[in-house]
């Protein structure tokens, strides 16, 4: 029995990446748009999806009483880390992160998978 509870935790992790997959939405500009005080420390989760790649977790953790523009940049700076030279990632309005691919690198699906942060929102748009 232990083995097969094993196998449908496989299973689900399985079929929640392929329903992340079939609902990715790929484009060169990304911003996310970070809003509020953190009243809990916690960890924001992104998911990264390369057009033709493979998706990774980006875990970004948070301390409590952290406001917005101290976030972002914690976003910002977990993003850099984990994209690269081959895009291009800054902080706008303060709040705001933006995502922007050079040259010919594969356009990106940025999506919001967790947030555990109490009085954080975090909001993906493609631009």
């Amino acid at each position: 029995m232990k083995h097969a509870g094993g196998m449908r935790g496989v299973l689900l992790a399985a079929g929640v990446l392929l329903a992340f997959a079939a609902h990715a939405q790929f484009s060169n500009k990304w911003r996310l748009k970070v809003d509020g005080h953190a009243s809990s420390a916690g960890t924001i989760q992104l998911g990264i999806t390369p057009e033709g790649g493979t998706a990774r977790q980006v875990d970004v953790p948070v301390d409590k009483d952290l406001h917005e523009n101290h976030v972002a940049r914690l976003i910002r700076d977990a993003l850099k880390a984990a994209l690269g030279k081959g895009y291009h990632v800054e902080i706008d309005d303060g709040e705001d992160v933006l995502v922007k691919r050079r040259g010919s690198h594969p356009k990106l699906d940025i999506a919001l998978t967790g947030n555990s942060v109490q009085g954080i929102t975090v909001k993906e748009h493609t631009e």
